[in-house]
């Protein structure tokens, strides 16, 4: 969804772009980070709704790393369900940013509990099916719960056992940034000692609930969670430990009732039991540090279950060890003993998960590419030695004590790949060439090495260099700040040359932000961190150029943009001496030179990125128009101008359709006659009024009508026919009816252009049974094609619709009048359609109508809205259809909109009375049925959200028919 944001100050408040349109009753959060901490500062948050009323004020502290996310925003309420456009307002000490959401008056529709079911049930068995296919083992969940409580906590299962960054990729990637964050800042938290293994794991756990209801369309209970989680997460530091959210009893129930289903659970009999009481008693809450630790011992063994199942001599050791260490797990006869195991089963798992760093090895050593023979035969007497070794281990801790050894051999497997990229890309970007002769240097020593000892000091040497390139860079929100700041001044003083490495800049930039989300390789990391280099270093200096532009440098490419207007203007000037009374053409002159004065207007500004573009546009115009005189002078009666040529192009087109159906016309057809002309119609005046974008989907609307409708049938012939458009290919098969299957016919089939010409050809034979098969060549260029198949002497036809492509751009200045035109387009057909006589009597309609025409003609933005404002106050204002026996008012505000009025009856008794409200649209958006009182007084509130228009109010009452018109602003 499009966001629309701007800094009141330095933009150091950056937000996750995910704001547009909501539907009434949606819940909104703001996710973001602010650059530059303060200490001692909150982030104050404001929402403004559409009367600039305070809809929400939150106060936040970011995190440490500047990241914040407020708590849920519910879009209801008389405050903010208003439709509109909201603004929302984000302040920390001097910084600010705003950003703008729209609110729609459909209403909101949160998923009921089936649904939610259904959604949980779909969501739990795709993520088993992704861990099966990222881990290459048997779908981990064999049968899937039925109750919302189980299928969160298998969800959240899951995500704990099986855990890795790939999985993130999967999750719904407007709160992927958020849950990353909050992973990323407990994994932190953890390696500092800032919290205990257990707070951390619960609060993941958290995290992973967060995902759950979030994926099921429980949206505020998700983000309610991470809210949670990000308090928690800011509030620890080195001095003070944050306990984690004590969970609910709800949630424990949910976590003992999951722990009980297992089957393929380590817990004994007893354990069971004693949870099952636990349960029971309602006194969860006291064991939640034992039930944490618990999951925690029954997902590493999970793990350990999955690696017992690989055929290897490497995880021989640790598979012998599970299984004799399983049984005696089994055999525990409550909870506390059970979790005295739980260092073992720690020690089990972390020795499986090196074993799988020391997998990634043996591949390395096992292959048989050439090109890494030398670094295999230097390092395999070591991994043979290591290998050996951990075959003939006899513990564990023997495994254990290789970790720092399999990094080592991780690392020497890597290191020419990484420098070798590292190398190529800095070339490729001219970075620091010192840096780059000794990453070469260093390159040269692993090629030349005759021991490990000697490549393991070029990775720790080559770390060093990496580790100094990112202190010395700034971060990349700063960066990315600088960056968007040198373009802004860039384009205006038209410096192209920094503006082409500015962009260069911005992608790089972009593409790390990207990978800080993800999980890259460190070869990744190290060319982007290159890049990153080339980044920072590239900043100062092209401020520094930026900021050297003097008023000297200014004039001279000022000069540039007006000595080019001036020659334009020269070369209109001498046009006139010939042209002037050619039709439209002083018209077309005159605009002209408005422009290129508007073009001297934006130097005087200083904007001479503008300018240039402005003056670029404008030879591009006097290019095509002078070019359109040249070939027919006289073909316009109004003249040329770029619209005109364009109303030229599509009517032409429109014709073309015309003379087709006058060609092809058919019985058949007669009954899309009306539908027909009436699309002719409004593609008409869709050109009429400029409106090309909408003109170019009408015509092809049209086209498609006209493949449906203007086709002969015949019930002796069925057949498909299509167009392969990459090959040139026509192909044709169907059926005929046959009362003799011993013979074959012959078929005829002709491709007609749109003007009745031959375009191609075929003649071929069926089958016994009737059935028939052909292709043929035959390029076609865009447009219609009828497809005439004869049998005997029955005839068919189909229509090929090969759709064409326009080449027209539109600028922001064009959309804008579509969206003024589109507007125009509705507010006319609702006048003519409620107003009635009102509507057709009043010249004061017939005025407005004409001024706003002719401010389409003259592209005239301004002079449209006004007229529009005014044809909406008119339509209020003149429109009703009044009767003194049923008078009527609508009256909206505040969000509700109140109808009353009386019937004048004779009978005192109530009656039922039948309102309808329709927006300009001319869509009922609203059915009412009520009865008034025996005075025939009547009274409705109707309190629902209603989108910005006119809207019309009609009761009919027996053959009564009365109106009143409201405008929702």
């Amino acid at each position: 969804m499009p966001v629309y944001a701007s800094a009141q100050s330095a933009d150091r408040i950056t937000i996750l772009d995910n704001f547009g349109d909501y539907e009434h009753g949606e819940p909104l959060f703001v996710y973001g980070q602010i650059a530059n901490l303060v200490d001692d500062s909150f982030l104050i948050m404001q929402i403004i709704n559409p009367h600039g009323d305070l809809c929400q004020i939150q106060q936040l502290v970011p995190q440490q790393n500047g990241v914040f996310l407020t708590d849920v925003i519910p879009l209801k309420g008389r405050i903010c369900g208003l439709p509109g456009e909201y603004e929302i307002k984000l302040f920390y000490g001097d910084y600010a940013k705003t950003t703008k959401f729209n609110v729609l008056s459909d209403l909101y529709s949160e998923s009921n509990s089936e649904q939610k079911i259904l959604l949980a049930q779909n969501l739990v068995s795709e993520h088993a099916s992704v861990i099966g296919e990222t881990f290459d083992i048997p779908n981990p969940v064999s049968e899937i719960p039925n109750t919302l409580s189980e299928l969160k906590s298998t969800y959240v299962d899951l995500w704990d056992e099986f855990f890795v960054d790939e999985l993130i990729f999967e999750i719904n990637p407007l709160i992927r940034p958020a849950v990353m964050n909050s992973l990323d800042s407990v994994q932190e938290l953890l390696d500092q000692d800032e919290i205990s293994f257990e707070i951390a794991k619960s609060i993941e756990r958290t995290v992973f609930e967060a995902i759950f209801y979030y994926e099921i369309d429980d949206k505020t209970t998700a983000i309610n969670l991470l809210s949670d989680i990000f308090v928690d997460i800011t509030n620890v530091n080195p001095e003070k430990t944050v306990s984690p959210r004590a969970p609910s009893f709800d949630e424990l129930e949910e976590t003992l009732l999951n722990l009980m289903k297992k089957s393929d659970t380590v817990m004994s009999k007893s354990v069971k039991t004693e949870i099952g009481f636990i349960f029971a008693r309602g006194t969860a809450p006291i064991y939640s540090d034992e039930i944490t630790e618990l999951i925690d011992v029954l997902s590493k063994s999970r793990y350990l279950d999955i690696v017992s199942r690989k055929q290897s001599d490497l995880y021989r050791l640790v598979n012998t060890a599970w299984e004799s260490t399983k049984p005696s797990l089994t055999e525990k006869e409550s909870i506390s003993e059970l979790l005295e195991s739980s260092n073992r089963v720690s020690e089990l798992h972390q020795a499986a998960i090196i074993l799988k760093d020391m997998a990634d090895v043996e591949r390395f050593v096992s292959s048989d590419s050439e090109e890494n023979t030398d670094l295999v035969n230097m390092v395999k007497p070591e991994w043979d030695d290591l290998e050996s070794k951990l075959v003939l281990a006899t513990s564990v801790d023997e495994i254990l004590e290789s970790e720092s050894e399999i990094n080592q051999m991780v690392q020497i497997i890597e290191i020419s790949s990484r420098l070798g990229k590292i190398i190529e890309i800095s070339q490729i970007s001219n970075v620091n060439s010192a840096l780059t002769s000794d990453w070469e240097s260093l390159l040269e020593t692993v090629e030349n090495a005759q021991s490990v000892d000697e490549i393991l000091a070029v990775v720790s040497e080559f770390d060093a260099t990496m580790t100094e390139l990112r202190e010395k860079r700034n971060p990349l929100v700063v960066l990315e700040f600088e960056y968007k700041s040198m373009k802004e001044k860039a384009e205006l003083q038209a410096d192209y040359q920094n503006l082409f490495l500015i962009n260069n800049a911005l992608k790089i930039l972009s593409t790390a932000k990207e990978m800080e989300s993800g999980n890259p390789s460190i070869t990744r990391i190290d060319r982007i961190e290159v890049l990153l280099s080339w980044v920072s270093e590239k900043a100062p200096q092209i401020k520094e150029d930026l900021d050297s532009y003097d008023k000297d440098a200014f004039k001279i490419k000022a000069s540039d943009i007006l000595q080019r207007a001036k020659s334009l203007e020269n070369l209109v000037e001498l046009s006139l001496t010939k042209n002037k009374f050619l039709p439209g053409y002083i018209e077309f002159t005159d605009k002209l030179n408005e422009k290129i004065d508007d073009v001297r207007d934006l130097v005087i500004q200083n904007d001479l990125e503008q300018a240039d573009q402005q003056v670029r546009i404008l030879f591009d115009e006097w290019t095509l128009v002078s070019q359109k005189y040249v070939e027919d002078p006289y073909g316009s009666d109004v003249g040329y101008d770029v619209d005109e040529i364009k109303r030229i192009e599509f009517r032409e087109r429109l014709k073309t359709y015309s003379d087709m159906t006058s060609t092809f016309y058919n019985n058949d057809f007669t009954n899309h006659v009306d539908g027909y002309n009436q699309l002719m119609e409004d593609a008409y005046e869709l050109i009429d009024l400029g409106n090309f974008v909408d003109a170019e989907s009408k015509i092809t609307e049209i086209g498609d009508f006209l493949s449906d409708y203007l086709v002969l049938k015949s019930p002796s012939i069925m057949y498909d026919i299509s167009y392969d458009n990459e090959k040139d290919i026509w192909i044709v098969n169907g059926a005929t009816e046959k009362s003799r299957f011993d013979y074959r016919e012959n078929l005829y089939v002709t491709v007609y252009n749109m003007d009745g010409t031959l375009h191609s050809n075929m003649e071929f034979t069926d089958t016994r049974q009737g059935n028939f098969y052909t292709q043929w060549v035959a390029p076609a260029e865009p447009g219609l094609y009828v497809v005439m198949l004869q049998y005997k002497d029955s005839k068919a036809t189909q229509i090929v619709h090969i759709e064409e492509e326009f080449e027209y751009t539109y600028n922001s200045s064009d959309l804008n009048m579509v969206d003024l035109a589109r507007e125009f387009e509705e507010l006319e057909s609702f006048a003519q359609k409620f107003g009635g006589e009102n509507f057709d009597n009043n010249s004061r309609f017939t005025s407005v109508l004409t001024e706003i025409k002719v401010g389409f003609d003259d592209k005239n933005a301004e002079s449209v809205g006004n007229n529009l404002a005014e044809l909406r106050t008119i339509i209020e204002r003149y429109l009703p259809i009044r009767n003194p026996n049923a008078p009527i008012e609508a009256a909206y505000g505040g969000g509700e909109l109140v109808i009353s009025g009386r019937i004048l009856k004779t009978v005192q008794f109530s009656e039922d009375l039948f309102i309808d409200i329709y927006n300009q649209r001319g869509e009922r958006v609203k059915e009412i049925a009520l009865r008034d009182d025996p005075t025939g007084l009547f009274n409705e509130v109707v309190s629902q959200p209603f989108e910005n228009g006119v809207y019309v109010v009609q009761l009919q009452y027996h053959d009564l028919i009365v109106t009143d018109f409201f405008k929702v602003p």
